[in-house]
């Protein structure tokens, strides 16, 4: 259980770490294989709690528009 704790909290780091940095690059950065890296953010309530801020990284395929119909 302490080896999930700690990669729990590895992860949380990180993703706070590629979320500030993705920001600090205007918020979104194309990655050399035509991906791109964005920043999505949500506030909701928490249960018997306050309300909560969330940021996460979203890593997106550029592709064409496909076409209206």
């Amino acid at each position: 259980m302490s080896e999930i704790v700690s990669l729990v909290e590895a992860y949380l780091t990180a993703e706070r770490d590629l979320v500030a940095a993705v920001e600090a690059a205007g918020g979104a950065v194309p990655l050399l294989d035509g991906r791109a890296v964005t920043v999505g953010r949500a506030e909701f309530d928490a249960l018997l709690g306050d309300r909560r801020k969330r940021a996460w990284v979203l890593i997106r395929k550029q592709g064409p528009m496909p076409a209206r119909r």
